[in-house]
C-alpha cells in the first residue's frame, strides 16, 4: 500500500498490547462456541443442539462477543500485515501469509471439517438418549455413509478465507495506487483522516454504520459457504484497511493511551445497549410485528447505529488500555499470545463434542458452561 506523505520515523518495536488484543479475540472463539450450546433459545441451523442445563448468560455472551470480535480481528490483521509488508517486502509478505494463513486454512479445513461434522452427529445421537458408545459408533457410520467432506462449509475458518481474499485485493489496490499519484494522495488523506483527525471517531462510526445497513440482520452477517459475500468482504475489509492505516500512522497508538479507559468504559456501556437492542429486534421480528414491520425496521437501524459506535469505542479504547498496561514482555501472556492461533484453529470440534459428551452432568448450566470453556482451553493449551 502507499506510504503516507510524511511517514513517521519511528523505531521498530513490539506492540505487546496489540498482540494481546489479537490473542484475546482468538481465545473468545472458545467462549462463544461453548456458549452456543447453553443458549435458552431453541436449536437452529447455526447450532442445532442444546444442553439439558441452560444458562441465561449464554445468549448474551454470544450476541455481545459477535458485535466486536471479528472487527477487532480484522483490524489487528491489517495492522500487523502492513507492518510485515514494510519490514519484509512483497515477496516476504506473500510467503509468510501463504505459510501462516493459506496453509493452515487448506490443511486445517480438510482435517477439521470431518471432526466438526462427527462431533455434531455424535451430539445429535447422544442428545436423543443414545449412550456414548453407540453415539460414537452411529456418528462414525453416518460420517462414512454421507462422506466426510460432503456439504462443505468454511466453518470458523471463514476468517482465514476472507483474509486471504482481502490480502490479494489490498496488494492489487496498492500497486494501482502507487502508480497513480492522485490516488496515492487521496489514500494518504483518507488514512490520516481516519487515524489522526480529531473527527476520526464520528468518521469511523458513520462509515461502519453505512456498511452495517447492508446486512440482513442486526450486527454483521456470517458466511455460511465458500461463495464470497461482497457486503461481508467490504465490511471487514474496512476494518483491515483502518488497521493498515494505523500502522502507517502508528504514532497514534500512543495517542490512544489518553482517554483509553473512558473510551473502553463507554464502549462496554454501548455493548450492553446494543445487546439489548438486538434482543428487542429479534423478539419483535420473530414473535411480534414481523420482519417487515415499522417497529422492526426502526430497531434494525437503531441497533446498527449503536453497534457502529460500540465497535469503535471498544476497539480504540481497547488499544489504548492494552498498550498502556502492557509495555513489556510477560512470559505467561507471551505464551497465551503464541498459543492463541492454534487454539483458534483447533477449538471447534472440542466445543461441540465435550459439552455433548457431558450433557447429563448434573450441574448448574452457567457453572457448567464456564467449566467447559476452561476445559476446552486447558486441553488445547
Amino acid at each position: 500500500m502507499p506510504t503516507p506523505l510524511h511517514p513517521p520515523a519511528l523505531p521498530a518495536q513490539r506492540y505487546h498490547g496489540l498482540d494481546a488484543l489479537r490473542a484475546f479475540a482468538m481465545l473468545l472463539g472458545v467462549v462463544i462456541h461453548v456458549a452456543l450450546y447453553f443458549q435458552e433459545t431453541p436449536p437452529d441451523a447455526i447450532w442445532p443442539i442444546r444442553g439439558i442445563e441452560r444458562s441465561p448468560f449464554a445468549g448474551l455472551l454470544v450476541i455481545a462477543i459477535h458485535v466486536f470480535r471479528m472487527p477487532l480481528f480484522f483490524m489487528m490483521a491489517g495492522f500487523f500485515a502492513a507492518m510485515m509488508l514494510e519490514r519484509r517486502g512483497s515477496a516476504g509478505f506473500i510467503g509468510n501469509r501463504v505459510m501462516r494463513i493459506g496453509l493452515p486454512f487448506v490443511v486445517g479445513w480438510f482435517i477439521l471439517f470431518p471432526l466438526v461434522k462427527f462431533s455434531f452427529i455424535f451430539a445429535m445421537f447422544h442428545g436423543g438418549g443414545v449412550d456414548v458408545t453407540d453415539s460414537i459408533s452411529g456418528a462414525v457410520s453416518t460420517l462414512a455413509s454421507e462422506g466426510a467432506w460432503s456439504d462443505p462449509s468454511p466453518m470458523h475458518l471463514w476468517f482465514l478465507y476472507y483474509l486471504l481474499i482481502l490480502y490479494v485485493a489490498v496488494l492489487a489496490c496498492g500497486l494501482l495506487i502507487r502508480s497513480i499519484d492522485p490516488l496515492q494522495r487521496a489514500w494518504n488523506a483518507i488514512a490520516a483522516c481516519c487515524i489522526t483527525s480529531r473527527w476520526r471517531l464520528p468518521i469511523l462510526i458513520a462509515a461502519t454504520f453505512g456498511l452495517l445497513t447492508t446486512m440482513d440482520m442486526p450486527g454483521s452477517d456470517t458466511p455460511m459457504d465458500f461463495v464470497p459475500q461482497i457486503r461481508i468482504l467490504l465490511y471487514y475489509g474496512f476494518f483491515l484497511l483502518v488497521g493498515w492505516a494505523l500502522w502507517k500512522h502508528r504514532g497514534a497508538v500512543d495517542d490512544l493511551h489518553q482517554w483509553g479507559w473512558l473510551r473502553l468504559l463507554l464502549g462496554l456501556f454501548a455493548l450492553g445497549s446494543s445487546t439489548v437492542l438486538m434482543i428487542a429486534y429479534f423478539v419483535t421480528a420473530f414473535e411480534g410485528a414481523g420482519f417487515d414491520s415499522t417497529e422492526a425496521t426502526v430497531l434494525y437501524y437503531l441497533t446498527q447505529a449503536v453497534i457502529a459506535a460500540t465497535v469503535w469505542l471498544v476497539i480504540l479504547g481497547g488499544i489504548g488500555v492494552a498498550e498502556r498496561i502492557m509495555r513489556r514482555h510477560h512470559p505467561v501472556i507471551r505464551y497465551l499470545v503464541d498459543a492463541s492461533y492454534w487454539i483458534y484453529l483447533a477449538h471447534l470440534p472440542l466445543c461441540v463434542f465435550l459439552p455433548a459428551l457431558l450433557r447429563n452432568w448434573e450441574l448448574d448450566g452457567t457453572v457448567q458452561m464456564f467449566v467447559l470453556m476452561a476445559m476446552v482451553t486447558a486441553v488445547l493449551l
